[in-house]
């Protein structure tokens, strides 16, 4: 501790000069005819205030230099879930304490939560000699995190105590979740580091069947300078005794289209197999129980730990629902085998549509468009871009692309007929004729600005065009350059703002993006196009049909067919306003809806029970709910049902599940739902024996609508129940994988322990509390804290005034 000083003004001049003129003044002028005993009163009270006043402009300060760690909170994370019941396999572990792991078949005379509990104690104890800046925050997890107790250290090691009666029950682990946990707490808190006590055995799935990889969180913790100390417990990996092959990562379900590849996605992983050749087979089995090879691979791991992403393209097979299972032949020494296939479901349906879509002018049309028909996994698109400025080597070659059979459908974009060409123009006439789909958009260069109405393709389409209107290939008019301004308008335009409004009702324009409109209010909802094509007229044959117009008879939209194909013609070019001002949804319908009419292919919902899952795969630990939804056009004809829901097994026996229903009526039509849920016999209840608990196996929810006066709608959806036996089955601990998580924080201090090197952690601990060590300055000035500041004030005042008041007393003043 040193004495300091901080004068007014930060000058220890001026402070003395002031200093000294006031009291030269106090003591200068004094009053005639005082004798000696008043006189040295009143110099002693004079004095007394010159002191003060010399300390309040000196302003002396006590100065304290001390290195203090910082103020943080060490969190502590134990696992709880049910692997900690196995055996720790420490021989030096207490021969007196219970547990099972003698029926485990591993020596050791504690199971790992025992042993666990013993780390703890030591951890907590050791602790208690740091420094009082350190708190602790202790966590428990399995599936999920949660605080146990936090506070000081004395108080959190008197709350061990409650771990006595504290019984492991949760059935997953996740590893991430007490990392997710103790980052949360930092925000507010600063971390001196985290201990995660665990076995390391990670079985939390995610949302793909995939196991969460804790690798990630650990990641975050090392970003932000945070130390991550592991302390390992139960039994060491063996090589010798744990190999083992698993399938994972294979999604739920599959939606293809006979004849159709696709390529099934999953990942394998082994562990002590270096070097086997792992056979891997790909079957269908369809609903009568048959099998078929789809395909088969052979892997050789490279590695000790060996983990490969895989992606098998398989050709569809006839319509219908089946199972695929991509599943491992066993190789020799695994010990356990249930993970070595994974199922899932697949709807197979018949035919797609192969589209080829020809663009002239690269408009954000054409991109939504696209992203539209990609989301259709049926729709196969090829996209043909023919830039403007390559007009010079008009007409391109097709020849390859308009081979027969080769598309389903043909968009025309915004292009100029010259880009195609008058003989491939009427090739593309004789692949309509043959069955071949038309689709026309409107822009600067489609119909009679395209030069369409002279050309072959031109009896093909629904839409009478005007001759005149023809502009030449590859420029703009004369008065423009490049695009065409927002106040020109091109010949055979229509100015915006142009409304569409059905004219004639359709399977394509009934939306129902919302039961509570009607087709024509959906439509009126949305914005109005920027512009469009002006069409000469609908032509008058059979098949021919304006389904839109702007609301003066002038077609938007018209239908027909040529031959055997069909054709669809639009005169505007924006719906990619639909997506951007909120009516996505709206959009993919539309462009769904117009796909499958021309393929011919047209699909209504009206009548039919459309059933859904959130899950198809499930554990015994997760539960999935289901909604059923039949939408009709009759407002009276769902409202009187009858809804049933029933699990159906393997053996047949069924089993009726609770569901509530609800219904919606609006623009003559009605949305009936029904929701309930299945789970897992884990989850229903805590003790594994809840009435609508599933133990593991295959299934079927059937679920009924008996219409009063109609056909009774009936939808079936499988699913399948998993074993989550993974946390019993981890009877070798995964120290790897703590080694690795604590290795990722490694530059912050971050170090991987043993259950039995708790002392050394301690160590470890208390050395990282040194390093964040930092000066630590007090400083105590006078008058810088009320107390001290009334005083001088009030021992100054009190001088003066008593001088005064004695003056005056005497008739000095």
């Amino acid at each position: 501790m040193r004495l300091s000083y901080d004068p007014i003004y930060n000058s220890g001049i001026t402070g003395l000069i002031l200093t000294t003129v006031v009291i030269a003044l106090l003591f200068r002028i004094m009053p005639i005819g005082v004798s000696r005993r008043r006189r040295r009163i009143l110099l002693a009270l004079r004095g007394v205030a010159a002191l003060t006043l010399v300390l309040a402009m000196l302003r002396p300060s006590f100065v304290r230099t001390d290195n203090r760690p910082d103020t943080a909170t060490l969190a502590i994370a134990f696992d709880s879930s049910r692997s900690m019941t196995l055996a720790s396999g420490d021989p030096s572990a207490p021969t007196d304490a219970t547990s099972t792991a003698e029926t485990e078949g591993i020596s050791g005379g504690e199971n790992r939560w025992q042993q666990q509990r013993r780390a703890l104690e030591s951890l907590t104890t050791g602790l208690s000699s740091l420094d009082g800046n350190l708190n602790l925050a202790l966590y428990r997890f399995d599936s999920v995190s949660d605080q146990f107790v936090g506070g000081s250290i004395v108080e959190v090691s008197k709350s061990l105590a409650s771990l006595q009666s504290f019984e492991p029950d949760g059935r997953q682990t996740n590893l991430s979740a007490p990392l997710e946990s103790a980052l949360a707490t930092s925000r507010s808190t600063p971390l001196a580091g985290i201990v995660l006590l665990s076995d390391g055995t990670q079985t939390m799935m995610g949302e793909t069947g995939q196991t969460i990889d804790p690798v990630s969180s650990a990641k975050w913790v090392a970003a932000i300078g945070v130390p991550l100390w592991t302390v390992a417990l139960g039994p060491t990996a063996l090589s010798g005794r744990n190999r083992d092959v698993a399938i994972s990562s294979l999604p739920e379900t599959f939606r293809m289209f006979t004849g159709n590849e696709t390529g099934i996605s999953f990942e394998i992983q082994t562990r002590g197999y270096e070097g086997t050749p792992i056979e891997l087979t790909m079957m269908w089995i369809d609903d009568t129980g048959r099998q078929s090879i789809a395909a088969t691979r052979t892997i050789v791991p490279d590695h000790d730990v060996h983990r490969e992403p895989m992606q098998v393209p398989v050709i569809a097979p006839e319509p219908g629902q089946y199972r695929l299972i991509v599943g491992a032949r066993s190789p020799a020494g695994e010990t356990d085998i249930t993970n070595d296939q994974q199922l899932s479901f697949v709807d197979v349906r018949a035919g797609g549509g192969r589209v080829l879509y020809l663009e002239g002018t690269p408009r954000l049309e054409q991109r939504y468009l696209r992203r539209a028909l990609r989301r259709f996994p049926d729709l196969e698109l090829t996209y043909r871009w023919i830039p403007r400025d390559t007009s010079s080597r008009w007409p391109i070659d097709l020849t390859d692309d308009l081979q027969p059979g080769q598309f389903d459908v043909i968009i025309l974009g915004d292009l100029h007929s010259a880009a195609v060409g008058d003989e491939q123009l009427e090739r593309i006439a004789g692949l309509v004729a043959e069955g071949t789909a038309l689709l026309t958009l409107g822009g600067e260069r489609a119909y009679g600005p395209g030069g369409y109405a002279n050309t072959p393709l031109a009896k093909t389409f629904p839409v009478q065009m005007d001759e005149g209107a023809s502009q030449r290939p590859g420029v703009m008019p004369e008065n423009l350059s490049g695009e065409a301004g927002d106040d020109v308008l091109l010949p055979g335009q229509l100015a915006g703002p142009v409304p569409l409004r059905i004219a004639t009702p359709h399977p394509i324009t009934n939306i129902d993006v919302d039961a509570s409109l009607s087709a024509s209010e959906e439509w009126s909802a949305l914005p109005d196009m920027p512009g469009a094509n002006e069409l000469a007229g609908a032509k008058v044959a059979p098949g021919v049909q304006v389904l839109l117009d702007n609301g003066t008879a002038v077609p938007m939209m018209v239908v027909g067919e040529f031959g055997q194909g069909r054709v669809a013609s639009l005169a505007f070019d924006s719906t990619w306003i639909w997506w951007t001002s909120g009516a996505s949804e709206f959009h993919r319908r539309f462009w769904r809806q117009l796909m499958l009419w021309l393929l011919s292919r047209e699909e209504s919902t009206d009548g039919e029970l459309e059933l859904a899952l959130t899950r198809q795969r499930l554990s015994t630990t997760e539960t999935s709910v289901f909604t059923a939804t039949q939408v009709g056009g009759d407002p009276t004809a769902s409202n009187s049902g009858s809804w049933t829901a029933e699990i159906v097994s393997d053996s047949g026996e069924r089993r009726p599940v609770k569901i509530s229903t609800t219904s919606k009526s609006g623009g003559g039509r009605t949305r009936t739902e029904a929701t309930g849920e299945i789970s897992g016999n884990a989850a229903g209840t805590r003790d594994d024996s809840g009435p609508d608990g599933l133990p593991p196996g295959i299934y079927q929810l059937q679920v009924t609508l008996d219409n009063q006066g109609s056909e009774t709608a009936v939808a079936v959806k499988p699913f399948q129940v998993v074993d989550d036996t993974r946390e019993l089955a981890a009877r070798n601990a995964d120290h790897a994988l703590l080694d690795r998580l604590a290795l990722m924080t490694e530059a912050s201090g971050g170090e991987a322990f043993r259950a039995d090197q708790i002392p050394e952690l301690i160590t470890r601990i208390e050395t990282q509390r040194r390093r964040t060590e930092r000066v630590v300055i007090e400083k105590w000035r006078l008058g810088d804290n009320p107390l001290s500041g009334w005083i001088v004030f009030a021992l100054f005042a009190g001088c003066l005034c008593g001088e005064w008041t004695l003056r005056r007393r005497w008739g000095l003043a």
